[in-house]
């Protein structure tokens, strides 16, 4: 009997590995087909990756870099690869904490309905921070876990360097290690009087140092951002971050109606008996519930202004407390229905997100990000510069979004200068301008003139240009005026 339920585990085990391949595959693939132009958050950090810089005005560096590595082997199917990757890398490290605390069986089906969470599927076709997030979210719960149960000093430097990676990825893993921290405070008090921990603090500070340091030579300038995104905008600012939690708990609905289904076919069988079935019960909820709660109630407390994708990493570990509440006498006759309500969820949102993707701007009648007419855009600042000057184009500014999809075409493009100001894109320096030149673009109805004191700047022995684009919406032909204007360098100009 035992063999036999060994047999159907690895084939469902087995037919899943294939269908996951599968999928990766399609979620890597199809949607560079299906777009016109990057999503916004890749195309930001694309811009920045290339730099190289040890931090960004908005985020730590790690994920930017990443991304740019990605685009520059694998072009535009280099975002949605390391998106899929970042989601199979998180499921496998579930798996393996899961394996720590419960049977395999219940292993694997905690990792399987991860994703049942709605975050891993459609809103990870943008790789952003908060999708770099979950492999590391996921890494930090493994790693001290086996640090607790081992005692190994690898373990706990393990911990230390998720840690520093994680804080050089997004700040919000803070909110996670601070978790963990009570954890151990509160129930494993004892492993302080061991080298471990301060170890682990030693590793993730020295990885997150020259960020730190980048930090300080900034005069903190993330935090200002940071601030800003979090200011409250409604009149009772505390109540409002509940609907934070109201939206973590919408992208569990899928999660819990697949289990709803399968619980009411598995009653049949008789009662259950409602008990933890796992070991380690208070660290399972804590990794599972502890972050959310957390950032819900300094949300109420505070009054900040809590954005709901912040919760984007955080449920790593939502199917693995299913998993461990889950009454064993219901386990075998519900895990058919639990494994093909995960397959119709996840064929079902994979087609509605490539109708979307195809016909969005149709449905819609108006374009997404991905709508954008971005190899044409780049197209014409290309030729158009070569017009003008026998030097590369070197600098694309204005429209920051513009600029951003110009550069965003190729992983050797030109750089943005964000905003005009040089405290955003240190990597444009006044003497670059002067040598290189660079192109300002910008809509019909902006205002350029937040660059009209730094145009003023450049040398009068450079020519300057300008004039419009027309250029036509992928989907419906409408025309699309865009202004240009040149600085070209006496040493470029032709």
């Amino acid at each position: 009997m035992r063999s036999t339920a060994g047999s159907r585990l690895f084939l469902a085990g087995y037919a899943c590995c294939v269908l996951a391949s599968l999928y990766l595959l399609a979620w890597s693939v199809l949607p560079p087909l299906l777009i016109d132009s990057l999503p916004l958050d890749v195309t930001e950090s694309l811009t920045w990756g290339r730099e190289w810089q040890w931090g960004y005005y908005k985020h730590p560096p790690l994920a930017p870099w990443v991304l740019h590595v990605f685009h520059m082997l694998l072009g535009k199917t280099g975002p949605f690869l390391l998106s899929q990757l970042c989601i199979a890398l998180t499921l496998w490290l579930v798996w393996r904490t899961a394996l720590r605390v419960m049977d395999r069986e219940r292993a694997f089906l905690a990792a399987a309905l991860t994703m049942a969470v709605a975050y891993y599927t459609r809103p990870a076709l943008e790789f952003n921070h908060n999708i770099a997030q979950m492999p590391l979210w996921a890494a930090l719960g493994y790693s001290l876990l086996a640090a607790l149960q081992d005692g190994r000093r690898r373990d706990w430097l393990l911990w230390g360097l998720c840690a520093g990676l994680g804080m050089l990825t997004k700040y919000s893993v803070a909110i996670l290690l601070a978790v963990q921290g009570l954890y151990l405070l509160f129930a494993r008090r004892q492993v302080f009087s061991q080298p471990g921990p301060y170890l682990a603090a030693l590793v993730g500070l020295a990885v997150f140092a020259p960020h730190l340091y980048w930090l300080w030579q900034t005069d903190w300038l993330p935090m200002a951002y940071a601030s800003a995104r979090a200011e409250a905008t409604t009149a009772h600012p505390r109540w409002a971050a509940l609907g934070f939690l109201g939206t973590q708990v919408l992208n569990h609905l899928p999660l819990a109606v697949i289990a709803l289904l399968a619980l009411s076919g598995a009653r049949r069988a008789g009662a259950a008996q409602w008990r933890w079935h796992c070991r380690w019960p208070g660290y399972v909820l804590t990794l599972a519930l502890g972050s959310g709660v957390l950032v819900t109630l300094l949300g109420v407390v505070t009054g900040a202004r809590l954005r709901g994708m912040w919760g984007v990493p955080m449920w790593a570990f939502s199917a693995m407390l299913l998993m461990a509440l889950w009454p064993q006498s219901w386990l075998a006759p519900a895990r058919p229905r639990l494994l093909r309500g995960l397959a119709l969820w996840l064929v079902s949102v994979s087609v509605l997100s490539g109708l979307a993707l195809a016909y969005g701007a149709q449905w819609r009648q108006r374009p997404a990000r991905t709508d954008w007419p971005q190899a044409a855009l780049a197209q014409n600042a290309q030729r158009t510069w070569q017009k003008l000057s026998h030097c590369p184009l070197d600098v694309v500014a204005g429209d920051d979004w513009l600029s951003g999809l110009v550069a965003a075409t190729r992983a050797s493009g030109p750089s943005v200068l964000i905003g005009g100001d040089a405290r955003l894109s240190p990597w444009v320096t006044p003497e670059r301008l002067r040598t290189r030149g660079g192109l300002w673009l910008w809509q019909t109805g902006d205002d350029p003139s937040g660059h009209a004191a730094l145009m003023d700047r450049l040398p009068a022995d450079g020519s300057w240009h300008g004039g419009q684009w027309q250029l036509r919406w992928p989907h419906d032909g409408e025309p699309w005026t865009l202004h240009w204007r040149a600085y070209v360098p006496a040493a470029c100009a032709r």
